[in-house]
């Protein structure tokens, strides 16, 4: 198969799914077959992506893809012609289910992909298909997914009970330490993601 699709949803499309697109497009490499898209389920048609994902990196590639980003709302379309739909917490998740519920089987959190696609292995054409087959299967047999790998910690002794979330979801938080710490969480599991999926992982985290 070829013209595998990966859209990532976030709710403004400024930071947390552009920063995965970017990522993961990078990850991939520009040789790649599988193309990579972003949306968010409040977005603004045409804003700007936030001045620190753009600045994650210092190459001419990065910024000129950074800078021609503009945040787009996601659609019924969008969803259903994805292979595979990854989003920034389990809440923006649920409204894609109501909003295109014939394609739940292949939305997963940034964090539940991570968690569950451990182990996978694919040479195949349908590279894409098989991750996601392999993700479905695996959300009956995996142990609940728990923060391991010391964010969580981090938020709470910066914001407190405030900073608590869901383990599978990457919270949009503000100020600049907090923000930080969102994008951390994105890259952490961008890289998980990419090394699943064989990606060059070139500065991907």
């Amino acid at each position: 198969m070829t013209g595998e699709s990966i859209l990532v949803v976030c709710a403004a499309n400024v930071c947390r799914s552009p920063l995965a697109e970017l990522a993961l497009r990078r990850g991939l490499g520009a040789d790649s077959t599988i193309s990579v898209s972003s949306a968010g389920v409040r977005a603004t048609e045409g804003d700007a992506v936030c001045t620190l994902v753009s600045s994650l990196h210092d190459d001419e590639e990065w910024h000129d893809q950074a800078q021609s980003h503009r945040a787009r709302p996601v659609t019924r379309d969008l969803i259903e012609q994805s292979s595979l739909i990854l989003t920034a917490s389990r809440d923006i998740r649920g409204e894609l289910v109501r909003l295109a519920p014939r394609s739940r089987d292949w939305m997963f959190t940034l964090k539940e992909a991570a968690h569950l696609g451990a182990g996978f292995s694919s040479a195949g054409p349908d590279r894409v298909a098989d991750y996601v087959a392999y993700l479905d299967r695996a959300r009956s047999r995996s142990m609940p997914l728990a923060g391991s790998d010391g964010v969580e910690h981090r938020i709470r002794r910066l914001f407190g009970n405030r900073g608590t979330v869901d383990p599978a979801s990457i919270a949009d938080r503000h100020g600049s330490r907090g923000h930080r710490e969102t994008l951390t969480e994105v890259q952490s599991s961008i890289a998980t993601i990419l090394a699943q999926l064989g990606g060059h992982r070139r500065h991907a985290s």
